[in-house]
């Protein structure tokens, strides 16, 4: 069998993809948003200096984080205090959040925004990695023992299962509750992928599933029963439903032009860019014609400036990234190792696959911006906290066979 050592080397390709990724999407931000900056804030540059100020930060958290030890953050007081991190802050931003259009996603103390989502998101990863690694950890020192075989397969079931991903759905409720659809949907898929990853048994997930969606239905239908508004605060989603069927050939469905207008405006520039763009900068729909192009329709700006070829690039980057994500996720060396780099990977893929389906106009508008290239301060700053764990786990929580190990030494 082959000999299995630790890998104790910084991952450069993963560090030098992080930095080309962040350096591209600045470059991007800056020819997108200048004139919404000069025509809200009289500076061009607004948005260009507002995200390299959270991309510095983010990239200190990233660097740093990917020299901690991976068992620093199995501890159970880490992993313990994410989760309590992450239910309190979607409890507390449902209660206390600033309302904007109905909506409570933001903290704010005084002219700081926050939005605690984009923290619950690494938060819940660390508590479940953490969470099946204490589990496992007992159950080799024998205390989940059952009496009989089938109390032991509810007992995986129970612990191993329905244990986590209520305590993680509880979590996404109060999300969802905001409301947050999009943010919903994307730890909802962030929870299904660590709990593939987990190593639960077939079993726990025959079992565990029914009885979750049974308490999942009848709490649902508790919760609209008790809130008659809940049609009203989900209003945009359905807008953003009937604009996507209407804006696909679907005659039936009636929108107004003005409704349609962002979308019809962002799938007309990434349209007319052609082959190669109309130049970096050279963008006619930046101009008001889709509203906040550095957010949700970036990647339909960019196309436009920069053609076929320039989508490719940026595509490949990322396909490039998530090579090297999974890379580290099969060379991981223990569960909590597996887990927190397939939940960090799968949190800043999933991004990547809503944006561009919605910018390729195959689903409708969710609101999920592009990673490391959408403006957002409190998005850059923990997708690349997110980016620093993969870059821990692939320092400290792989391994690989000793030859190559040596051939890499060499």
């Amino acid at each position: 069998m082959t000999k299995i050592k630790p890998v104790r080397k910084v991952n450069v390709p993963l560090v030098l993809m992080m930095f080309l990724l962040v350096m591209f999407g600045l470059v991007i931000l800056y020819s997108v948003s200048s004139p919404d900056g000069y025509a809200t804030e009289n500076d061009a540059a607004f948005f260009l200096k507002r995200q390299i100020a959270f991309t510095v930060i983010g990239l200190l958290a990233a660097l740093v984080i990917q020299f901690i030890p991976v068992n620093f953050f199995k501890s159970n007081p880490i992993w313990i205090g994410a989760y309590g991190a992450s239910l309190g802050l979607a409890i507390l931003t449902r209660l206390i959040g600033a309302d904007h259009n109905g909506a409570r996603r933001w903290i704010e103390i005084g002219t700081f925004q926050f939005q605690p989502s984009e923290l619950c998101k690494v938060a819940l990863i660390i508590a479940l990695a953490g969470y099946r690694e204490f589990i496992v950890k007992k159950r080799r020192e024998g205390k989940l023992k059952t009496s009989t075989k089938q109390k032991e397969i509810w007992n995986h079931a129970f612990f191993d299962f329905m244990v986590p991903v209520s305590a993680a759905v509880l979590v996404d409720l109060f999300i969802l509750m905001e409301p947050h659809l999009s943010c919903f949907i994307i730890i909802g898929f962030v929870i299904f992928m660590c709990t593939v990853n987990s190593g639960a048994s077939v079993k726990s997930w025959i079992r565990g599933v029914p009885i979750l969606l049974a308490v999942g239905i009848l709490a649902a239908s508790i919760y609209i029963a008790a809130n008659p508004d809940f049609r009203r605060n989900f209003a945009h989603v359905y807008q953003r439903l009937n604009i996507f069927a209407a804006t696909s050939g679907n005659e039936e469905v009636e929108v107004s032009e003005d409704e349609a207008r962002q979308v019809t405006n962002a799938h007309n520039a990434l349209g007319s860019g052609g082959m190669w763009g109309r130049g970096i900068g050279s963008s006619r729909a930046k101009y008001n014609y889709v509203s906040e192009a550095q957010n949700d329709y970036i990647f339909s700006i960019y196309v436009e400036e920069t053609g076929f070829v320039g989508g490719v690039i940026l595509i490949l980057a990322y396909c490039v990234t998530f090579v090297l994500f999974v890379q580290v996720v099969m060379r991981a060396n223990t569960i909590f190792s597996r887990m927190l780099a397939t939940g960090c990977s799968s949190l800043i893929m999933i991004q990547v696959i809503l944006n561009l389906a919605v910018e390729l106009q195959v689903a409708p508008s969710t609101g999920v911006t592009l990673p490391f290239v959408s403006y957002g301060g409190t998005a850059q700053v923990f997708l690349l906290v997110a980016y620093g764990l993969i870059l821990c786990v692939s320092r400290s929580g792989t391994s690989v066979p000793q030859k190559k190990l040596e051939k890499i030494e060499e």
